[in-house]
């Protein structure tokens, strides 16, 4: 199976995002912080964190103290759903 850069770059993210979950569900996560921990470049995870978001796997606030978290619990998060948002059905 062929994994593109596009949905390798999202489960990263997500990956990370998982890990601020676990500490404090509430927490915001820069998307240049994801980005530099990830070697991802940052414009083009912005458009991949808005693909996220439209598909309800992330939430975004914009502002100073803005970032990104899951939507809902990682465990009920799937590659299949990362793929899906990314790639199409």
């Amino acid at each position: 199976m062929h994994v593109s850069a596009r949905v390798d770059y999202g489960t990263r993210a997500l990956v990370e995002l998982a890990e601020a979950w676990s500490r404090d569900p509430a927490h915001l996560t820069k998307g240049d912080e994801i980005a530099g921990s990830q070697g991802i470049p940052a414009k083009f995870l912005e458009g991949i964190l808005r693909q996220l978001r439209q598909a309800g796997l992330v939430v975004s606030q914009r502002g100073a103290e803005g970032g990104y978290r899951l939507e809902r619990s990682p465990d009920s998060i799937s590659i299949a759903d990362v793929v899906r948002a990314l790639d199409g059905p």
